[in-house]
C-alpha cells in the first residue's frame, strides 16, 4: 500500500500544471469563474480573482471594464497585443489561493501601438508596467490563448497597413479619402464651385492668349506681350483644377491606393498624378504672381521713358523670362524634397500644406506677400507717373494721348484695386485656416475616439450619445478663399477686353475668311516715303501712280490698347491730302524729279530731255559725257578728286528767276566747306580752296570761310552746268540728301 501510494504521488505530480515561481505569483482569494469568456475566447480555468484589477471588487464589475476596453478594438494593431494583458489582469488564473502575475514582456508589448491611450487618459497604475505588477520572466497561461477577434476601424478611420497613412496614435487605422470635416452634400457644392469658376478662368485666358496669338506681329510688345504670359500660368492653373472632372480622376489625385487621403506625398509607393496635379497648380501660381512684378515693373520704367527714345526694356526680357521661370521651379523643388504636399477631396487637388500650414504659410503667402508689396511699389509709382506727365506738361500732350493716359490711369486703378483686394482675401481665408486649425483638429480627435468608444478608466453606465464633429471649416470662407484665386485669373484676361480686339478678330475672320476688310489702315510716314523713294522710276514715268502697301507695313493696336502711346501722337489716320501729296513730297527733296543739286529757294529748273537721266542713279551716260569723262581722266591724279585743280573758265553765271514749278522749295541753305574735299576727292591746296560747299554731300556740317571771290554770296547758286566737270558734287546715291532728311522718318513735313 505504501509503494502504491507513492506511486499515485509521483503520476499526480507528473499530469499537474507546474507550480508558480515565488515572485510570479502573489496570495488572493479564489473564486469560480462566473463568465468562462474573456473578450471573446474561452478561459482555459475555472478559477479567477480580482485582486490585480484595481478599478473593480467583483466579477462583474470586471467584465463591465472590459467592454469598456473593447473600444480599442477600433484600432487594430493595439487590439491584438492588448487582449492577452486585458484578460491577464481582469480575469487572471487564481490556484491555490495563488493568482498568476502576467509578464512584464506582455504589458510592454502594448505601448507603442496603444499610444492613443497614455495620449489620451493615460494608464491606470494597475496597467504601468511596474515590477510589482508584471514581474520579469513569469509565464502566464493567457499567453496560450489564441484570440479571434480581430480589430476594425471605425469611420472616419479605414483600415491600412501603410505606416505613412496611420492616423496619429492609432495604429492600423487611416483618415478616409473623402474629408470628414465636410459632408457629402458640402463636397457637391464645392465640386460645381470649382468647375464653374475654373471653367470661366480658363475660357477667359485662352480667349486673351488667341487674341495675342492672332495679332502676334503688333502684340509681340513689351510691356504687352507680358500680359500674355500671365494669362498663360493662369491658363495652366485653370487646367490643373478642371483636370479632376475627368472620369474617376479625382479619387486617383487625392486617394491613396488602401483608401485613406494622400499626405506626405510625393511618396516611393503611390502614383504621380497628385504630384503632378501639385507641379501644374503651384507651379502655374507662383509663376504668374512673378511675372505680375515684372508687369509692374515693365509699366513703371516704361511710362518714365514716354517722350525719348530711350528704350528702358531693352536688352532686359531674357532677365524677366530667367526670374519669372526658374524661382518658380525652385519653391517647386523644395516643396517636393521636404514632401509636404497633401490631397484634399473637398478641392479635389493636392496643394502644399493642407496637413501642416506651417509650409502652406511659408511657400504660399510669403511669395504672394512679396508680390503684393514689391508690384504694388512699381504700380503706384506707374500711375505717379502718368499722373505728373499729364498734369505738368498738358500743351505738349495730343488729344490722343491725353486720352490714353486717363484710359490708362483708370485701367490701372481698377487694376490695382482688385490685385489688392484678391491678396487680401487669400490672406484673411488663410489667416482663418491657421488660427481655427488647432481647435478643428481637436473636434476631429474627439469625434474618432467618440466612433470607436475609447472611455478608458471612466465608469459609467449611461449610453454613448451621437457622436458629431463640433467645430469644423465654413465651406463659405473656402468658396472665399477660391473666388479669390480665380478672380485674380480672369482680371488679368480683362486687358484685352478692348475695342482693339474687336478689331482684331475682324481682321482675323477676315483673313480666314477670304473676305476684303474695310477698316482703314493706318501706315507709318516713314513707310509711305521710303516706297516712294523706291517707286521713283515709276512715278517718274507715270507721276499719277498711287501706291499699295502690303499688311507687313500696316500698322495696327495690339489688344492691349493704351500701354503703347506716343506723346506727341497727333492721329491714328493719316490725312487722304498727306497721302496724295507724298510723291510730290519726295520729289521735292530731290528723289524723284531732277532738281539742282544747291537746293536754292526758287523754281525748279526743267533740264533738257538728252540730260534728264543725269539726275538718277542709275542713269546711263550718254557717248559725249563718256568722252568728257575720259580727258578728265587723264587730267585727274586720282580717280576720286572732286573737283579741278582750277575753277572753270567756261562756267556760265546764274541767273535768277521766277519760279517755274509749283512744288515748293526749302530755305536756302548756307555753303559748308566740304569735308572730304581733303581727302580721296582733293589732291592739293588749289583744290581745297576750289571745293564748292554742296548740299548733295552730307559731310560738310561747318561754314567754310574759302570762297570764290566772283562767286555771289547771295542767294545761293543754281547749278551752273551738268556733271561732274564742272565741279559739281556727286550725283544722287543712297547717302545723300533723301537719306540725310528721311533720319527723323516720321516727322511732319
Amino acid at each position: 500500500p505504501r509503494g502504491a501510494g507513492g506511486s499515485a504521488r509521483r503520476s499526480a505530480a507528473a499530469t499537474s500544471p507546474p507550480r508558480l515561481l515565488s515572485h510570479c505569483g502573489r496570495a488572493a482569494p479564489c473564486e469560480p469563474l462566473r463568465y468562462n469568456v474573456c473578450l471573446g475566447s474561452a478561459l482555459p480555468y475555472g478559477a479567477t480573482s480580482t485582486l490585480l484589477a484595481g478599478d473593480s471588487d467583483s466579477q462583474e464589475e470586471a467584465h463591465g471594464k472590459l467592454l469598456l476596453w473593447s473600444g480599442l478594438r477600433n484600432a487594430p494593431r493595439c487590439w491584438a497585443v492588448i487582449q492577452p494583458l486585458l484578460c491577464a489582469v481582469y480575469m487572471p488564473k487564481c490556484e491555490n489561493d495563488r493568482v498568476e502575475l502576467p509578464s512584464r514582456t506582455l504589458c510592454q508589448a502594448t505601448r507603442g501601438p496603444c499610444a492613443i491611450v497614455e495620449r489620451e487618459r493615460g494608464w491606470p497604475d494597475f496597467l504601468r508596467c511596474t515590477p510589482d505588477h508584471f514581474p520579469e520572466g513569469c509565464p502566464n497561461e493567457v499567453q496560450n490563448i489564441k484570440f479571434n477577434s480581430s480589430g476594425q476601424c471605425e469611420a472616419p478611420l479605414v483600415r491600412t497597413d501603410n505606416p505613412k497613412s496611420w492616423y496619429e496614435d492609432v495604429e492600423g487605422c487611416g483618415i478616409q479619402c473623402q474629408n470628414p470635416l465636410f459632408t457629402e452634400d458640402e463636397h457637391q457644392d464645392m465640386h460645381s464651385y470649382i468647375a464653374g469658376f475654373g471653367a470661366v478662368t480658363g475660357l477667359c485666358t485662352l480667349f486673351t492668349l488667341a487674341t495675342f496669338v492672332a495679332d502676334w506681329r503688333n502684340s509681340n510688345r513689351y510691356p504687352a506681350v507680358i500680359l500674355f504670359y500671365v494669362n498663360a500660368c493662369f491658363f495652366v492653373g485653370s487646367i490643373g483644377w478642371l483636370a479632376q472632372f475627368m472620369d474617376g480622376a479625382r479619387r486617383e489625385i487625392v486617394c491613396r491606393a488602401d483608401g485613406t487621403m494622400r499626405l506626405g506625398e510625393p511618396t516611393s509607393n503611390e502614383t504621380l498624378s497628385c504630384v503632378i496635379i501639385f507641379v501644374i497648380v503651384y507651379y502655374a501660381l507662383m509663376a504668374g504672381v512673378v511675372w505680375f512684378v515684372v508687369l509692374t515693373y515693365a509699366w513703371h520704367t516704361s511710362f518714365k521713358a514716354l517722350g525719348t527714345t530711350y528704350q528702358p526694356l531693352s536688352g532686359k526680357t531674357s532677365y524677366f523670362h530667367l526670374l519669372t521661370w526658374s524661382l518658380p521651379f525652385v519653391l517647386t523643388v523644395a516643396i517636393l524634397a521636404v514632401a509636404q504636399v497633401d490631397g484634399d477631396s473637398v478641392s479635389g487637388i493636392c496643394f502644399v500644406g493642407y496637413k501642416n500650414y506651417r509650409y502652406r504659410a511659408g511657400f504660399v503667402l510669403a511669395p504672394i506677400g512679396l508680390v503684393l508689396i514689391v508690384g504694388g511699389y512699381f504700380l503706384i509709382r506707374g500711375v505717379m507717373t502718368l499722373f505728373s506727365i499729364k498734369s505738368n506738361h498738358p500743351g505738349l500732350l495730343s488729344e490722343k494721348a491725353a486720352s490714353k493716359i486717363n484710359e490708362t490711369m483708370l485701367r490701372l486703378g481698377i487694376f490695382g484695386f482688385l490685385a489688392f483686394g484678391f491678396v487680401l482675401i487669400t490672406f484673411s481665408c488663410h489667416f482663418y485656416d491657421f488660427f481655427n486649425q488647432a481647435e478643428w483638429e481637436r473636434s476631429f480627435r474627439d469625434y474618432v475616439l467618440c466612433q470607436a468608444n475609447v472611455t478608458i478608466g471612466l465608469p459609467t453606465k449611461k449610453p454613448i450619445p451621437d457622436c458629431e464633429i463640433k467645430n469644423r471649416p465654413s465651406l463659405l470662407v473656402e468658396k472665399i478663399n477660391l473666388f479669390a484665386m480665380f478672380g485674380t485669373g480672369i482680371a488679368m484676361s480683362t486687358w484685352v477686353w478692348t475695342k482693339a480686339t474687336l478689331l482684331i478678330w475682324r481682321r482675323t475672320w477676315c483673313r480666314l475668311t477670304g473676305q476684303s476688310d474695310d477698316e482703314p489702315k493706318r501706315i507709318k510716314k516713314s513707310k509711305m516715303i521710303a516706297k516712294a523713294f523706291s517707286k521713283r522710276r515709276e512715278l517718274l514715268q507715270n507721276p499719277g501712280q498711287e501706291l499699295s502697301f502690303s499688311m507687313h507695313t500696316v500698322s495696327h493696336d495690339g489688344p492691349v490698347a493704351g500701354l503703347a502711346f506716343d506723346l506727341n501722337e497727333p492721329s491714328a489716320d493719316v490725312s487722304s491730302a498727306w497721302a496724295q501729296h507724298v510723291t510730290k513730297m519726295v520729289a521735292r527733296r530731290g528723289a524723284i524729279l531732277p532738281q539742282d543739286v544747291s537746293v536754292t529757294p526758287v523754281a525748279t529748273p526743267v533740264p533738257p530731255a538728252e540730260q534728264a537721266n543725269l539726275w538718277l542713279v542709275e542713269a546711263e551716260i550718254s557717248p559725249e559725257l563718256e568722252k568728257r569723262l575720259g580727258q578728265k581722266k587723264k587730267r585727274r591724279k586720282r580717280k576720286k578728286e572732286v573737283c579741278p585743280l582750277g575753277p572753270p573758265a567756261e562756267l556760265p553765271r546764274p541767273t535768277l528767276g521766277p519760279a517755274s514749278s509749283a512744288v515748293p522749295r526749302l530755305p536756302q541753305l548756307p555753303r559748308q566747306k566740304c569735308l572730304v574735299a581733303a581727302g580721296a576727292w582733293g589732291a592739293g591746296e588749289s583744290c581745297r580752296q576750289g571745293a564748292w560747299t554742296l548740299v548733295s554731300n552730307p559731310f560738310c556740317p561747318e561754314p567754310s570761310a574759302l570762297q570764290d571771290p566772283f562767286l555771289p554770296s547771295a542767294p545761293a547758286p543754281m547749278a551752273w552746268a551738268q556733271g561732274r566737270r564742272q565741279c559739281l558734287g556727286p550725283i544722287h546715291s543712297r547717302t545723300n540728301l533723301m537719306e540725310a532728311e528721311l533720319m527723323d522718318a516720321d516727322s511732319d513735313f
